[in-house]
């Protein structure tokens, strides 16, 4: 660890951002200046290295801590991006947590404004997350994203689940620290969309809260798991994602209006069925809802459709992803 000023060090900060990077030296500054222009000083700023290897980020990461005391930096060996941001929520002194990405940055009040919003929220909420700005860097446009306010509940359970769903970008939320280590951290066998299935354990204890300001500015270029090149490793993960989500939870809090067998596997069915129409669809995870739909409701069309899926997957995983990797799910 580089060494600190330890007159500054020594004040607990109210805010520790965490930023994993690994080989991002392209975009790690100015992430870091973002981090000094803002508005609100109470922070402290943990760059946790996951490993870099070929490039510059741990030169300029020491560049930085010798320049500002709240900064520090970490290395760590390679182990993915959840890994390093537990790392970070191990590290962390401060009261609330922000994530802002090595690739991402703040606008000059964002970090502010999280800040008032979580302390003036009321108590059950735990997480403010904002709208954001995103950056297409090969195209060099700017696009002002408008994201959703939470659903009620049972709902809000799968906003984070369905095709666009997701309204909580890391670089744009804070979050009580207590929270996020009681759910127990990111899962590090995710290495991406990591934060949409902890977003899914969090929502299930606590309230979250939309606010309609631009917070940040999210970084859309061709290494990302979103990208389009990247399809059969972001559907792989989908598929994971999905079935642990569902297999978490209990049947009465997916569905808590269906109360008998058959209205249980009628809203499985439906549920399967619009998973199977998402752009990179969890195919396993649906057929394990509709393996459980078919043991609370058995009926010889759905048992054929079983069947007919369990041969098609094969083929719509090689013909559409180039493929064959997926998820291991039990039989119901």
């Amino acid at each position: 660890m580089t060494t600190m000023n330890t007159d500054s060090a020594e004040q607990t900060p109210l805010v520790s951002i965490i930023t994993p990077v690994y080989n991002r030296a392209d975009y790690l500054a100015e992430t870091i200046e973002s981090v000094l222009a803002q508005t609100f000083h109470n922070w402290e700023l943990l760059i946790i290295d996951d490993g870099s290897d070929t490039d510059d980020s741990r030169r300029i990461s020491e560049m930085y801590c010798k320049r500002d005391a709240r900064i520090r930096y970490y290395y760590e060996p390679h182990g993915g991006i959840s890994a390093a941001r537990n790392h970070g929520i191990t590290r962390a002194r401060g009261k609330y947590l922000a994530l802002l990405d090595s690739d991402d940055r703040y606008l000059p009040e964002g970090l502010e404004c999280l800040v008032n919003a979580l302390q003036s929220a009321a108590d059950p909420v735990k997480l403010v997350y904002a709208n954001f700005i995103k950056y297409f860097q090969d195209e060099d446009r700017f696009q002002p994203t408008r994201v959703q306010p939470p659903k009620p509940r049972p709902g809000l359970f799968f906003q984070f689940i369905l095709p666009g769903g997701n309204p909580v970008a890391p670089s744009a939320s804070l979050a009580e620290r207590s929270v996020i280590q009681d759910i127990g951290g990111f899962d590090s066998s995710f290495d991406g969309l990591e934060d949409r299935e902890l977003w899914s354990r969090l929502v299930r204890k606590y309230e979250i809260e939309h606010v309609a300001r631009q917070v940040a500015i999210y970084r859309k270029h061709s290494n990302q798991i979103t990208n389009p090149k990247n399809r059969a490793a972001k559907r792989l993960l989908n598929d994971k994602q999905a079935y642990t989500f569902f297999s978490a939870l209990s049947l009465e809090s997916w569905f808590p209006q269906a109360k008998e067998p058959e209205s249980q596997a009628k809203a499985l069915e439906q549920m399967a069925m619009i998973l199977l129409k998402r752009q990179n669809p969890p195919v396993d995870s649906a057929l394990y809802m509709l393996r459980l739909a078919q043991s609370k409701s058995p009926t010889a069309k759905r048992r054929l459709f079983i069947a007919d899926l369990e041969a098609t997957i094969p083929v719509i995983l090689k013909e559409h992803f180039g493929c064959k990797e997926r998820i291991t799910i039990p039989n119901v």
